[in-house]
């Protein structure tokens, strides 16, 4: 992931969420999505005039891993400012304290423009922006923590970390609204493909290449098809496969 690889090496202490060969099999061929980031959820207690962002999850194929969606509470279906976190949770100091803090968050990655959908090409921060759009690779274990619960604490913690002078002008109120879970879509609905290979290899769900290619019920969760995960990943060199996580 680039300059993202140490965002995914801040590994939690506990083990991860399911592997995708061990999930079960996922529905036959990819659903539309419906949602946009961006769009109106009802919210108890009112929408704050300046400065507060809203913090949506959305359940992907793969056991235990979410989506997560920053936008302007002011605005339609643009980013939140993320850089911040991101660098922060990249830092050499201060990412491994963030990462027990932030608990859930595992790193920031593109978001995948399904308008194009070519694999390679990033969603922008809004119309015209030449920023990427940042999504968050949150990881939940049910057995500790429910998807509620994960969503109001990372919230908290982004808040938290915006009133950090040396991080951001501006303090901004993340609010939580709720997880998207009726039509989970496979990872490459959301992330680009190689970042999808990248997010695998950091979290040690394969031991080699061959192994990843063999779990076809795997890849279906993370590439839509078995036959779509089989043909990119195979296109991969072993020197590629070896070198994904030292960019």
């Amino acid at each position: 992931m680039g300059k993202r690889k140490t965002a995914t090496s801040n590994k939690r202490s506990a083990s991860p969420p399911q592997s995708p060969k061990k999930k079960s099999s996922p529905p036959s061929s990819p659903k539309k999505w419906k949602w946009s980031p961006g769009s109106q959820v009802l919210v108890t207690g009112g929408v704050s005039k300046t400065r507060e962002q809203y913090f949506d999850l959305v359940q992907t194929q793969v056991n235990g891993l979410y989506i997560g969606f920053c936008t302007k509470a002011w605005t339609t279906n643009e980013a939140s400012y993320l850089f911040p976190m991101e660098k922060g949770l990249n830092d050499k100091e201060m990412g491994e304290t963030l990462a027990k803090e932030w608990k859930h968050v595992f790193g920031f990655l593109p978001r995948r423009d399904t308008a194009v959908d070519d694999g390679t090409t990033t969603m922008k921060t809004k119309r015209g922006s030449k920023w990427d759009w940042k999504v968050i690779i949150v990881l939940i274990h049910e057995e500790e923590d429910t998807v509620e619960e994960a969503g109001h604490h990372i919230a908290r913690c982004f808040s938290k970390f915006t009133k950090n002078k040396d991080m951001m002008d501006t303090p901004e109120k993340y609010t939580y609204r709720q997880c998207f879970s009726n039509e989970p879509q496979a990872l490459n609905h959301y992330l680009l493909d190689l970042d999808i290979v990248k997010l695998v290899k950091s979290l040690d769900w394969y031991d080699s290449k061959e192994e990843m290619i063999e779990d076809k019920e795997g890849l279906a969760t993370l590439y839509g098809t078995p036959d779509a995960g089989v043909k990119y990943v195979e296109e991969l060199t072993d020197e590629d496969w070896e070198d994904l996580l030292d960019e």
